[in-house]
């Protein structure tokens, strides 16, 4: 049996599939279709309006001059039949529900949409696959919940890691983790962060592109389930500014397809970190400022950095939590690096094809790793989305590597937030705003 007629065969069994693709912003869009009429879409692929991947959190759409754009037409979702998965909590009981993972492609000639989150990150995948290497990783997803009728924390106080706390909220924890390990997302590890409220999800490492899909399924099946149990989930870097910022640290290394060697390990080293590892510490560091546009993709996002346990300036450490870029040591399987940088909103596809395209600039290059540092020594971080914007755009090696049609896109799409912002000055009229956008 091939594998289109086996995923024909397996959605005879559902009632309804989504076809899903992320946009840049990281939210999910896309069509239900009645499993009767699924199939069909399964070589094909689905019609949906051509902008959907520029859609604001708002669903303002930003307009990008392309010459296969026409008259608002539409794009086609191309499901990868390999992604295909239950969402136990989609019918809410009285309907089975399923979803597969999709990317862009233009009607017109049936090429990729380069801004494409998910194809892009594919494309870095794949420069890692030429050079017989593989990604292992996961991120640490810190989120909030709500109740929904008062807008209340689900707890109160900053009881980090407190039992207790995860007791009183643990019928909703291990429900919710319950319905998402069903939908084949599987959580390593959860405990309560250091704001009222406030969450950490520990994703269990993956190999490649299935790190990032099950982090951005795990975020949206957050959001859905939160809405069907009275409550409301964010992402939103900073709710208050008295509080602990919302982060997405990325941990991840290389793995040698052909031994299943640990490539950042290398035990002869004084540090046990191999050349690969540093030299790929060394092209983190050097796109740093650019990155920061991709990893702290909202105004909101500045007001995170710069703060108590999150990154200020650019350096790496050895178990350093205020590094950008904190280095683990720990043997042959605990020999990795945590990119500190992202911020809750952003983008999984976007952080992990980032990452690797500034790491692979590194080792191709051979840059030469500088010695670790500490928050005073490292250069500061961008302040502002608006600086970070320009340091990516000045980034041409990057701006190469991810491609100009993707960089370009992304650029529109975030200008839509700093012309939204233009022209308030009171810092809580700002925050106001954050918090009915971003929230």
């Amino acid at each position: 049996m091939s594998k289109l007629e086996r995923v024909r065969s397996e959605i005879a069994s559902y009632d309804y599939i989504r076809f899903a693709i992320c946009d840049i912003n990281g939210t999910s869009r896309g069509q239900v279709v009645p499993s009767r009429n699924a199939a069909k879409y399964l070589e094909g692929g689905n019609e949906i309006i051509q902008g959907a991947l520029m859609l604001s959190l708002e669903s303002e759409m930003a307009i990008i001059p392309h010459e296969k754009c026409y008259h608002y037409g539409n794009m086609t979702l191309v499901p990868d039949l390999d992604t295909l998965r239950p969402i136990p909590w989609g019918g809410d009981g009285k309907a089975k529900v399923a979803e597969i993972s999709c990317e862009c492609r233009w009607k017109i000639d049936n090429s990729p949409q380069e801004a494409c989150p998910r194809y892009v990150l594919r494309q870095q995948i794949q420069r890692l696959d030429e050079l017989g290497l593989d990604l292992y990783s996961g991120f640490e997803i810190e989120y909030f919940l709500f109740y929904a009728d008062t807008m209340k924390p689900v707890f109160s106080g900053k009881d980090f890691m407190s039992h207790r706390i995860q007791n009183q909220t643990g019928p909703l924890l291990f429900k919710f983790d319950g319905e998402l390990f069903k939908a084949g997302i599987d959580v390593d590890k959860i405990h309560s962060e250091y704001a009222p409220g406030m969450f950490e999800a520990v994703m269990k490492p993956q190999y490649g592109i299935e790190g990032a899909d099950a982090t951005f399924n795990l975020k949206q099946g957050l959001l859905e389930l939160a809405d069907l149990n009275g409550l409301k989930a964010t992402f939103m870097s900073k709710l208050d500014l008295e509080q602990t910022g919302c982060g997405a640290h990325f941990n991840f290394s290389l793995v040698s397809k052909d031994t299943r060697e640990n490539a950042f390990y290398d035990q002869k080293e004084s540090d046990s970190l191999s050349t690969t590892a540093k030299q790929w510490i060394a092209g983190i560091l050097k796109h740093s400022r650019a990155l920061t546009a991709l990893t702290s993709p909202t105004i909101n996002c500045y007001r995170r950095l710069h703060q108590p346990w999150a990154p200020g300036s650019i350096f790496w450490g050895i178990e350093d939590r205020e590094a950008s870029l904190r280095v683990k040591n720990h043997g042959p399987s605990g020999t990795y690096l945590e990119n500190r940088m992202p911020s809750g909103r952003s983008n999984p596809y976007i952080v992990m094809a980032a990452t690797i395209a500034a790491g692979l600039d590194g080792v191709k290059n051979k840059l030469v790793c500088p010695p670790s540092a500490s928050l005073k020594e490292g250069e500061p971080l961008p302040f502002t989305l608006d600086e970070a914007l320009k340091d990516l755009q000045a980034d041409r090696d990057l701006v190469k590597t991810l491609g100009e049609e993707f960089v370009s896109w992304f650029v529109k799409c975030k200008e839509l937030d700093l012309k939204r912002f233009a022209g308030l000055a009171d810092d809580k009229e700002r925050m106001a705003l954050e918090k009915k956008i971003y929230f």
